[in-house]
């Protein structure tokens, strides 16, 4: 008998809770997998607004960074998009990116502000989801950053 109300009620938790529980496991599962993607979600739903400094492991050996990078010359900035199956994990990041390409380093940045409107989708698991759920939390915009040498 109780576990019986046990179960009604974990089923009442998600069904009003739906959405904050998604976007909950998505920072969770999202820190093993994706951990740039956790982080930036992370920091968009209970950050304060604050810059971001992203490390730049994955992203300096992107293929999408590194095919940009071998095209840009000195100086140049540059805005990149691309398409999610280029680079799944750093699609989850950043997309939409300005890459600056100095004479001995590499800055990467991205406003973060998630769509409000329910048209952007991002594909998750063949899934796609509108990047508006994240919404469901007070989200407060901010500048997400990466640099390296080489």
């Amino acid at each position: 008998m109780i576990k019986r109300y046990i179960l009604i009620l974990i089923g009442i938790v998600i069904v009003c809770f739906y959405k904050k529980i998604f976007v909950f496991l998505c920072i969770i599962i999202g820190a093993i997998f994706f951990p740039e993607a956790s982080k930036i979600l992370k920091h968009y739903c209970f950050g304060d607004g604050s810059e971001l400094v992203l490390n730049a492991d994955y992203i300096k050996t992107s293929p999408v960074v590194k095919r940009r990078l071998a095209i840009m010359k000195v100086g140049q900035k540059k805005k990149v998009g691309f398409e999610q199956w280029e680079d799944w994990r750093l699609s989850f990041a950043l997309n939409g990116f300005t890459i600056e390409k100095q004479m001995n380093k590499v800055i990467i940045s991205q406003w973060i502000k998630f769509d409000r409107t329910g048209d952007v989708k991002t594909v998750f698991f063949f899934i796609p989801i509108s990047d508006n759920i994240v919404h469901t939390f007070n989200c407060t915009p901010y500048m997400a950053r990466t640099e390296w040498y080489y």
